[in-house]
């Protein structure tokens, strides 16, 4: 009667923890199965006249339908962003580039914007901080203008040395 007893445990015991992963298991699959926007870095950091890149991924394609990608909220000067592709197919790798260059046009300046995808019915964004620094540290110009005013000195203090 004991073996009887242990097996009829050991049964419950092996129907109770297959009933656990197989619930756990159907909660994972359809956590994932919702299609996101994968923004990598989030936030970038470019000199003017320079440019940088931001990785676009989408996961769990959401339909058959082409994904594109757009901007929002960017300046509207000063700056160029172009994405590689454009598009992407839901049967491809579902990976983009989107390059953001800053031209000699653009102020030094942070501001977040948006990366949006859009296929079918389906849209997601995800935000992009963007901080554009001077194409040159500021001690430059100023050195260059010590250096001048130096020079345009150094005649006037050797004559009144002579004097």
């Amino acid at each position: 009667m004991t073996i009887h007893f242990r097996l009829v445990f050991i049964a419950l015991f092996l129907i109770a923890t297959t009933g656990v992963y197989s619930t756990s298991a159907t909660t994972s699959s359809s956590q994932q199965s919702e299609p996101a926007l994968i923004v990598t870095p989030t936030s970038i950091t470019i000199k003017v006249g320079d440019s940088g890149n931001v990785s676009l991924k989408i996961l769990n394609s959401p339909s058959t339908h082409q994904i594109c990608f757009a901007v929002e909220d960017f300046p509207t000067s000063g700056f160029i962003t172009t994405f590689d592709p454009q598009c992407v197919r839901p049967d491809s790798s579902n990976v983009a580039v989107l390059t953001v260059e800053a031209t000699p046009a653009a102020a030094p300046q942070s501001f977040s914007a948006y990366v949006v995808a859009t296929g079918g019915n389906w849209t997601d964004r995800e935000p992009i901080n963007v901080t554009v620094e001077p194409a040159m540290p500021a001690w430059i110009p100023w050195s260059i203008i010590l250096v001048f005013v130096l020079i345009l000195l150094i005649p006037v203090l050797i004559k009144r040395r002579k004097h």
